[in-house]
């Protein structure tokens, strides 16, 4: 059975083709540039096909991850029950929908050159369902969705039996948003909505839930397990701002986006009162999601009887969150997608229409070659790049170490030398985060590496902390407990000695690690080994390869272009090593 699930429509638009018991998986904003890219995902759907050798025809299925006229009807009659105050927007509305967005499958079918017959439809939670249940390991399961909104389904429980079926048990239906509760939040705390919920989450460490019964206010949780938007706080069919009066009489004007927050990740946690208001705000947003998220998992547990659980959904990306519920839960194992949002959401198209499960790892991007991006090097005027550590006139030494060994030797010296490493292997990671594959790695003893990282090469806010990669071997000196939840960067997590890789751990002492096996990645596991060898410390930094507002980079070329730009001093390409400004008497190519 040869699948393709697509997403596409609203944001990170992605394709997941599955062909037997084997995944290829790729988003459009890697190839696009343009972050979040909601359009048709051409390039990815290009780049999975010819991954797995084969043509558009050859598909047996293709699936859209929503259901467009069920969606388009929910998005009427929303808008319509505000009328006539919403006449401008149910006009916007149904021109946005009726002039694309209801032809989804239509445009897919002309994309592939395929009859829309065989296009098919997946509703938007069966598509999280099963991105979360088919991929995982587990033969049954409890299922908790929580997501923005899909057709009408925001949140749902479910069960997953052994037989690949998903027997939905309850549902939440629209306005009813776990995501966008946060969402609405995010918003107000001056970030952008479906992109700054991490910072909310970050500068959340930073605060007192002091106003959390004000937050309880507008997200009524239940601890039998349910939850409701109250009403009058929030229009969410506004077309810019959703805060209704009484919500600004509660909470005050929002945030001005333009107005830097005074925190700092690798500092203390001091701020002035009028800045920590908004740290305060977070953090009861944060404590109150938690609290609905304890509950409708407990609820999950009780209706089911598993001892499993799958989870996704963009709220599935909290790792702060995901670590409560590892913490207070009532599972003893829990999976969650290596990308849980929309994005992901095409994998679970694709299992939907296929007929045998299929592991979902964040290890399944299409393969690139780097030959042609080294080729190009003795044609490139190296002395306009950014500079390295010392900011000399750029030098290149490239070298082509004969062993993986000898490579991953050459790598761990520079890295202790206090080197800024972007380290660029096979194919793109799934997912928001990098795993070793399109990665920016240092010293996490280091914190004036860290705070060079923020303000040279990545533009990142200083209240941002940053993550650590540990091979399985060493988690268990690194962190405190274990946690149930498979290592992607998924749950923060409380490490024994924050100052050893202070540079690495947020204000609060967690860090939100990569535990990385080496079935799963070998190369980089042999890098995280012999650098605990070499250096003592027991992790790496690893952040992703990408500057702020932009993708992670997709292939050699971009990662070339991104090591020219930045002040990365060392780039990995595969097998070979760039390195700006090299030592004296050392070799330039």
């Amino acid at each position: 059975m040869r699948t393709l699930g697509v997403s596409f429509g609203y944001h990170d638009a992605t394709a997941a083709l599955v062909a037997g018991d084997r995944l290829w998986m790729a988003s459009e904003e890697r190839y696009s540039r343009l972050k979040h890219d909601p359009n048709l995902p051409r390039r990815s759907i290009a780049a999975c096909l010819g991954a797995a050798g084969m043509t558009a025809g050859e598909l047996d299925a293709v699936v859209y991850y929503e259901e467009p006229h069920a969606k388009f009807a929910r998005v009427l009659v929303s808008t319509l029950a505000a009328f006539p105050w919403s006449a401008g927007r149910f006009a916007k509305s149904a021109r946005d929908w009726v002039g694309e967005r209801l032809w989804s499958v239509e445009q897919l079918a002309i994309a592939l050159d395929l009859p829309a017959s065989r296009v098919q439809t997946a509703a938007h939670h069966q598509s999280h369902a099963a991105q979360a249940f088919l991929g995982s390991p587990f033969s049954e399961a409890a299922i908790l969705t929580l997501d923005a909104v899909g057709e009408w389904t925001c949140t749902s429980i479910a069960r997953g039996h052994a037989d690949g079926r998903v027997e939905v048990l309850a549902s939440w239906d629209y306005p009813h948003s776990l995501g966008l509760f946060y969402a609405a939040f995010t918003g107000f705390l001056g970030f952008r909505p479906n992109d700054g919920e991490c910072s909310t989450m970050a500068l959340a460490r930073f605060g007192q839930p002091t106003r959390a019964d004000d937050v309880r206010r507008v997200l009524q949780v239940s601890p039998a397990g349910d939850y409701a938007l109250a009403d009058g706080f929030l229009d969410l069919t506004a077309e810019t701002v959703p805060y209704t009066r009484r919500f600004l009489d509660l909470f005050g004007e929002p945030r001005d986006p333009r107005r830097p927050l005074p925190f700092d990740a690798l500092g203390d946690e001091t701020a002035p009162p009028d800045a920590r208001r908004w740290a305060d705000l977070a953090a009861s947003v944060q404590l109150v999601l938690e609290e609905a998220v304890l509950a409708l998992a407990r609820r999950a547990k009780r209706e089911t009887g598993l001892d499993r659980l799958c989870l996704a959904g963009g709220v599935a990306l909290n790792c702060v969150a995901n670590a409560r519920l590892c913490r207070e839960g009532p599972f003893t194992e829990i999976y969650i997608p290596p990308d849980p949002g929309d994005g992901g959401a095409a994998f679970g198209a694709a299992m939907t229409g296929h007929k045998s499960r299929v592991a979902y790892t964040p290890f399944c991007g299409p393969t690139v070659d780097t030959g042609p991006a080294l080729d190009l090097l003795p044609h490139l005027d190296v002395h306009e790049w950014t500079g390295g550590t010392r900011g000399d006139e750029v030098r290149l030494h490239v070298e082509r170490p004969a062993h993986p060994e000898t490579l991953v030797a050459r790598v761990v010296e520079r890295l202790g030398q206090g080197e800024v490493v972007g380290w660029f292997q096979g194919g793109m990671e799934s997912g928001p985060r990098a795993l070793g594959q399109r990665s920016i790695l240092f010293d996490p003893r280091r914190v004036d590496l860290a705070r060079r990282v923020s303000t040279e090469v990545k533009a990142r806010a200083p209240f941002r902390p940053y993550a650590l990669s540990v091979a399985e071997d060493d988690a268990a000196e690194l962190l405190e407990g274990a946690s149930p939840l498979r290592g992607w960067m998924q749950v923060a997590a409380p490490v024994r000695d924050p100052a050893r890789v202070r540079a690495g751990v947020h204000i609060d002492g967690t860090t939100r690690p990569q535990v990385c096996r080496r079935d799963e990645n070998p190369l980089y596991h042999d890098l995280l080994r012999a650098w605990v060898a070499e250096s003592g410390a027991p992790a790496l930094l690893n952040t992703s390869m990408n500057g702020r507002g932009h993708p992670i980079v997709d292939g050699p070329f971009e990662a070339l272009a991104f090591f020219a730009r930045s002040r990365l001093d060392c780039l990995v390409l595969g097998d070979t090593i760039l390195h700006k400004t090299p030592p004296t008497g050392a070799p330039h190519g």
